[in-house]
């Protein structure tokens, strides 16, 4: 016998043990957990479980968590326990479903009992995502419970964070009265670029000239209060706020061995006790985060590792730290909400009403506990070298709508392809910033590497001291002109409902391509999630547009129907045959998938002006210029964003369709402003009735016009 057989027949002896180990443990007093096995060619998913006295589950159910895609609206599985066939009752693709199969007493054994299960469908994607063997009340199966909401990042996701994520009312989200006034969108101007503590001097005088007032303090955080470093960490913070600049802790900076959500390889050999720490799969095995051999992934819910983490944010507030900032916030919902509750509970303790801003990838009820959203995958946008039209603006409509509307988000390069790079730095930053704010984003000055940061801070490089001139001149602009960017709401006469989704870099819609196309044809709209559906919002909306939604719970349904029923109006793509039934217009779901041809563009514009009538803004001109149309909260007064992502564009013409939102229009208060050099002033201004028409001159990059 060979070395390699006799390694193949150890691994799976001890594998056999570790499986037989995990199963055999009861996992809760309700329930027994099933643990994935090898599973034969035909089956879709299969599960063991040890039952060490099938007498202890008197009324036995097959409880699992599914989900499916796939071109049919629902579909169905089988499953065999111990070579007996139960039935599943078909899911709807799309969903993360919680069934409930009743199952004969004498079907369970004691000892090993094995579930396999199959899809009836030829070509489907059916996932069974957890398994469990519990007592049950039900007497039928039945589908128990469903959702569109995300459940969980880079963790395992699992029966009883569903029922979390189902029972969750939203009563520890952040209201917008928590929110500190000096957070408020169109308040920050954030670096986040890195601090080069041998030129502090330098960096303050950079702070100033881009009108900088909030900073990441992206070091470790000392936990000895007495060493030089933390003297030098906590002098930095004392100056930044001499000059009127808050300061962001960092919990998840890179050169920290310990941070949320990650142990460095290095911290874990230097400190066994943390190996304690790091999370593991069913079978021991440590989890690594991302690529083996840099980073694990720890374990949140062990109470040591959250006190330690717990611990550095202590001392970063007590330092004087005005924001928390936890990348890579990922994991299950319950554990990382607590987490990001009991950080809440220790500044309140402290007694400093302090943000949090955390990554979360997406993650809606997570963010719901944050004070501030991040965006992930932004790209640099524009029109790229190869003729591909680059924004973010779908990605600024789903935040805006995930932050209820008055929630702040930032954004920065999302990294990958950069096309105007010069002396390998990205060159062009008024674009984004521009991007940014005329779409309610805080842009952050971040992801430039250490050859433009030093050339910013020694002077000493002409391309980087270029990029900063326009990143001061933005900025300049944006804190001078601050009152365009704060207290402000979107206007949007079309409602588009969709499940709570983020279309990021880490999670990507089918439905993207209709969103793409909303934004660059200037179709004014707001996303509304499912969950957050109230008469009150829809009725703020001429037309509800609905994208291939293949479920809706009955109070849902309701509303809507009322919707119509107030002589709202309905366009709807695919969906299912209750949403079909109350909609004014109805196409098949692939418009959508096609949305990026020039057809499938046309006969879906036609349709939505069927039902809403003149577009609230129309641009000709140039094919490359978005708007944005949004309202003073107070005064009533009206702002419209232009960013232009091509070349600069001359005597582009406006039209405004402003029926139902002013009562009248004073022609000699509409004003020009922009960053840009050029004319401040706009020609071939017309009022007819409530319609405003004008032109601007040379649009550059951004330009910002309002009404009175």
């Amino acid at each position: 016998m060979n070395r390699g057989t006799i390694r193949m027949i150890l691994l799976s002896v001890v594998t056999c043990l570790a499986i037989l180990s995990c199963a055999c443990e009861k996992q809760s007093k309700s329930y027994y957990q099933c643990i994935t096995a090898q599973g034969r060619g035909s089956s879709i998913k299969n599960y063991i479980v040890y039952l060490k006295n099938s007498d202890n589950v008197p009324l036995p159910g097959l409880v699992i968590l599914a989900k499916c895609s796939g071109s049919n609206q629902q579909i169905a599985a089988y499953a065999n326990i111990n070579n007996n066939r139960y039935d599943i009752p078909p899911i709807t693709c799309g969903l993360n479903v919680k069934v409930v199969v009743p199952l004969k007493a004498e079907h369970l054994t004691d000892g090993i009992n094995r579930i396999d299960f199959f899809c009836e469908a030829d070509e489907c994607e059916y996932e069974v995502i957890d398994c469990r063997i519990a007592s049950v009340e039900e007497t039928t199966a039945q589908v128990v419970g469903q959702t569109y909401r995300i459940l969980g990042r880079y963790a395992p996701v699992t029966l009883s964070n569903f029922d979390f994520v189902m029972k969750y009312d939203g009563s520890e989200a952040r209201k917008k009265e928590d929110l500190p006034d000096w957070a408020q969108r169109g308040k920050v101007r954030f670096y986040r670029a890195g601090i080069d503590f041998d030129h502090v001097d330098r960096m303050f005088e950079m702070f100033k000239e881009a009108h900088i007032n909030l900073v990441l303090l992206q070091v470790a955080t000392p936990s000895d209060l007495k060493s030089e470093e933390y003297k030098r960490y906590k002098a930095f913070i004392d100056r930044c706020h001499e000059n009127n600049i808050k300061v962001m802790y960092d919990g998840g900076a890179g050169n920290l061995p310990i941070r949320l959500n990650a142990i460095m390889l290095e911290g874990a050999l230097a400190h066994p006790e943390w190996r304690e720490w790091i999370s593991k799969d069913e079978f021991g095995v440590p989890k690594w985060r991302g690529r083996p051999g840099r980073i694990f992934m720890p374990d949140i819910t062990i109470e040591d590792y959250r006190k330690e983490v717990l611990k550095n944010t202590e001392i970063a507030i007590n330092a004087g730290s005005d924001e928390l900032y936890y990348d890579w916030a990922v994991g299950g919902t319950q554990e990382l909400m607590r987490f990001f509750l009991d950080v809440r509970e220790l500044a309140n303790k402290i007694g400093k009403n302090i943000t949090i801003y955390a990554n979360t990838h997406g993650h809606i009820l997570v963010n719901g506990v944050c004070d501030i959203d991040k965006s992930e995958g932004t790209a640099e946008p524009g029109l790229w070298p190869d003729g591909t039209w680059v924004h973010n603006v779908s990605q600024a409509r789903f935040y805006y709508a995930t932050g209820d509307g008055w929630k702040p988000y930032r954004s920065k390069y999302g990294g990958g392809r950069t096309p105007t790079m010069r002396d390998d730095m990205r060159a062009c930053w008024q674009r984004p910033l521009a991007e940014a704010s005329a779409f309610q984003s805080h842009f952050a000055i971040a992801e430039t590497g250490n050859k433009l940061r030093d050339g910013w801070v020694l002077k000493n490089n002409k391309v980087a001291l270029e990029i900063w001139d326009d990143i001061c001149q933005y900025n300049k602009f944006f804190d001078e002109e601050e009152e365009l960017y704060t207290d402000v709401t979107t206007v949007a006469d079309v409602g588009l409902v969709a499940p709570p989704l983020v279309p990021s870099f880490f999670v990507q819609l089918d439905r993207e391509p209709i969103y793409d196309a909303l934004v660059e044809m200037n179709i004014m709209y707001d996303v509304l999630l499912l969950p957050r559906l109230s008469a009150e919002k829809l009725a703020q909306y001429k037309t509800l547009l609905i994208p291939d939604l293949p479920w809706v719970t009955d109070e849902q349904l309701t509303l809507l129907k009322e919707y119509v029923k107030d002589g709202g109006k309905i366009y709807t793509l695919g969906s299912s045959d209750d949403l079909k039934e109350i909609a004014t217009i109805w196409s098949p779901a692939s418009l959508s998938r096609d949305m990026r041809k020039s057809a499938a563009r046309k006969e879906f514009f036609a349709n939505l002006k069927k039902l809403t009538g003149q577009p609230l803004v129309s641009i000709k001109g140039s094919k490359y210029v978005l708007a944005n149309l949004v309202k003073k909260q107070e005064s009533g007064r009206l702002i419209l964003h232009f960013v232009n992502y091509a070349k600069p564009v001359r005597n582009l013409k406006v039209s405004v369709n402003l029926e139902g939102l002013v009562d009248s229009i004073k022609k000699d208060r509409i004003k020009l402003f922009s960053p840009d050099e050029g004319s401040k002033n706009l020609q071939s201004v017309k009022v007819k009735n409530k319609t405003l028409e004008f032109v601007l001159p040379e649009l550059k990059i951004y330009d910002v016009v309002v009404v009175d």
